[in-house]
């Protein structure tokens, strides 16, 4: 049904007041209003993740991505024309970035659609549009594209926004902006290291244009989802192999620990970012080495360390204590798992799978035996995530979830569409829902048995999410981008109500800690609490 009916188009999105152009756009041919003209159109369906990040989006941009880099570069560098080119090149490259999302009568009904330029002048338009020139601090920027209207939509899967600051001549500001659909941290990150050697090289517009007409020339399909990419179950019974696997790992997912959220204000999403300089980051590191761990296992331990020592002292309270232990999620790059044909196609795509991380909600009260839980939690983080990302069965695994959250995200945006229509008439929610629960099953009907009752499923609650971009030094190439000189970088997503995720990465040797999350979602001062606890164990256990 959801193939063979799609909406007409609709007419391009209007760029919200915030995002005005320094100067007056260049004046090209118009070529949006040419409705004569047969494009050629590249479709497909959108894969179980990305459906399921899309619908949750529909109403206010929950999960829109944004990855913002500071930047020192001389001012001839960063002109309209040279910006316009390089994106237009990306969009050519990356056609998930210039797709728009048609979607159907039924909410499961959604596919991207990619109408391919015809000529340099009219990619060049078309990227144009798709992208601002601005005088703008980074608070600013981050402020209003988390918290303002959004700036993305079905219409417009991706948005590059260059900003000068204004308190410094050569210091600048870029975000990349991308529906969580197309995407994820990592093609982020790759597609802006692609922007900023173009950037930093220099040279004439017509070396650019050129630039744009051999990417115009090469045959570019849309990336597969990650679910075709993926190898497919070999036969009936590896999938039921696949499925007793998830069943069992479901029933080992145990966490009973949440942070005290508070309901009725308005989402105001904060960014804390905090980094180490060099000489600091290289003794954490060692540290870590010394003890066997990644920075990443240590910073699950730190943040398992944070929360039981506030849950000893009384600052938060937990339904039955410290007996529950802390589960945090992350997730997975599943990259590596896809097929041979991947490596020809688009890595600007949805590529990952989650797993979740257990650990005890107890501390001992003396602190050389802190010290030791601390190390010991660390070899455990690394424990679960060698055995998850080792497991015979994470294909299988990445499949099944990635059809688990599909359904449930089909159900919920079926559920709000209803909700949304007898409110307003219109079939998108007006608002995300603040907390997503299980919808519930159809009764079944059970024999009297003489079995005794079934126990109570223990909780599997997560106490926050992480994501771990270990060293991003690897993918920006530095010494490559001329005379521009990165100086920072921030990354995350706009959030439903009460959400929260910590970012950890090294970047121009430094480790970064950048905390995201909804400011009047939790009890006044409890996150705050738990933000400088952690700081505070990056002083006190690291050694730093």
């Amino acid at each position: 049904m959801c193939s063979s009916y799609f909406s007409s188009l609709v007419p391009t999105m209007t760029t919200t007041s915030l995002f005005l152009p320094l100067t007056p756009p260049q004046a090209y041919a118009s070529i949006t209003d040419d409705h004569g003209l047969e494009r050629p159109t590249l479709t497909r369906q959108l894969g179980c993740n990305e459906l399921s990040y899309y619908l949750p989006s529909r109403a206010d941009g929950v999960n829109d991505m944004y990855l913002h880099l500071g930047f020192h570069a001389p001012s001839e560098l960063i002109t309209p024309p040279r910006v316009h080119a390089i994106w237009a090149t990306q969009r050519l490259k990356h056609p998930l970035l210039a797709s728009r999302i048609e979607t159907g009568p039924d909410a499961s009904c959604a596919r991207f659609e990619y109408v391919v330029p015809e000529t340099v002048e009219e990619a060049i338009q078309l990227a144009a549009e798709e992208l601002s020139m601005i005088s703008s601090s980074k608070d600013d920027l981050l402020s209003n594209y988390l918290n303002g209207p959004r700036l993305l939509s079905a219409m417009r899967t991706s948005f590059l926004i260059i900003a000068r600051d204004p308190e410094h001549d050569h210091q600048w500001h870029l975000m990349l902006c991308a529906m969580h659909c197309i995407g994820d941290g990592m093609a982020l990150h790759t597609c802006a290291n692609e922007m900023l050697l173009l950037l930093g090289v220099g040279g004439e517009m017509d070396a650019l244009r050129q630039l744009v007409a051999s990417q115009l020339d090469k045959i570019i399909d849309l990336p597969r989802s990650m679910e075709a990419a993926l190898p497919a179950f070999s036969n009936k019974f590896g999938r039921a192999i696949a499925m007793v696997d998830d069943k069992l790992l479901v029933a080992k997912q145990i966490g009973g620990q949440a942070f005290p959220k508070t309901k009725g204000l308005d989402r105001k999403t904060v960014v804390p970012t905090v980094s180490f300089d060099e000489d600091r980051t290289k003794r954490i590191l060692s540290h870590c080495k010394a003890n066997g761990v990644s920075v990443s296992s240590a910073i699950f331990a730190l943040c398992n360390i944070a929360w039981a020592r506030m849950l000893a002292r009384g600052s938060v309270s937990a339904e039955m204590g410290a007996k529950l232990p802390i589960l945090m999620y992350t997730a997975l790059n599943t990259r590596p798992w896809l097929d041979q044909a991947s490596k020809e196609e688009s890595f600007f795509r949805l590529n990952i799978g989650y797993f979740n991380v257990i650990l005890p909600s107890f501390v001992p009260s003396d602190s050389a035996s802190v010290h030791q839980i601390f190390w010991h939690r660390a070899r455990l983080v690394r424990e679960q995530s060698s055995s998850a990302v080792k497991s015979p069965f994470i294909v299988a695994r990445t499949q099944i979830t990635a059809h688990k959250r599909e359904e449930q995200a089909i159900k919920w945006a079926k559920i709000d569409d209803e909700e949304a229509a007898k409110r307003t008439g219109l079939l998108t929610p007006v608002l995300t829902p603040v907390k997503e629960h299980q919808p519930a099953l159809p009764s079944v009907h059970v024999q009297t048995s003489t079995a005794p009752p079934a126990l109570k499923p223990a909780p599997s609650t997560a106490l926050m999410g992480l994501s771990l971009l270990g060293n991003l030094d690897g993918i920006y190439k530095h010494a490559s981008y001329g005379a521009i000189k990165l100086t920072e970088l921030t990354t995350g997503s706009r959030q439903r109500a009460g959400a929260m995720l910590l970012f950890s990465y090294t970047f121009v040797g430094k480790l970064w800690l950048c905390f995201g999350y909804d400011e009047n979602g939790f009890e006044r001062g409890v996150v705050e609490e738990f933000w400088n606890e952690l700081l505070h164990g990056v002083d006190e256990i690291l050694g730093a």
